[in-house]
């Protein structure tokens, strides 16, 4: 009959613990963050939306400076996506922002700020790239 020694019960405990962290660190982001994150995005893509659309800020403004300046009225707008990658794309008089991981790889939410409700929730299913999926013409209509 083998005894089990305090060493190897500690060992087997930090075993389980280093595999518990590593396992939960691979699954996809928090449904409830992302759904708080969610609400907060429809809020920043109108921002940014009426700012391009109204404001008509320069072609070559880069993205950090958009968002900066479609948030000045309320830089709250812009603080709930503090540790996420941001990206804005701009076609006519009409925008998108995409929501990633820290690292830029993964897309996790996408709205077109012409639209009322959320539009794409990329965080669910498959890993996706930081990339943009949406068409604002379709979503937002030509003009």
């Amino acid at each position: 009959m083998t005894r089990i020694t305090v060493a190897n019960a500690i060992g087997v405990m930090i075993t389980i613990g280093f595999l518990a962290a590593c396992t939960s660190s691979q699954r996809g982001p928090d449904s409830e963050e992302m759904y708080v994150k969610a609400s907060a995005l429809t809020k920043l893509s109108a921002a940014v939306e009426s700012t391009v659309r109204y404001k008509n800020p320069p072609p070559d403004l880069g993205d950090s400076e958009l968002l900066e300046l479609a948030t000045r009225h309320d830089p709250v707008l812009l603080e709930n996506f503090r540790g996420y990658k941001l990206r804005v794309l701009r076609q006519e008089r009409h925008s998108v922002v995409l929501i990633c991981d820290a690292t830029g790889t993964r897309a996790l939410l996408e709205d077109a700020g012409c639209s009322g409700p959320m539009d794409r929730e990329r965080w669910m299913g498959k890993t996706e790239p930081c990339e943009f999926s949406i068409d604002t013409e379709q979503i937002c209509g030509g003009n």
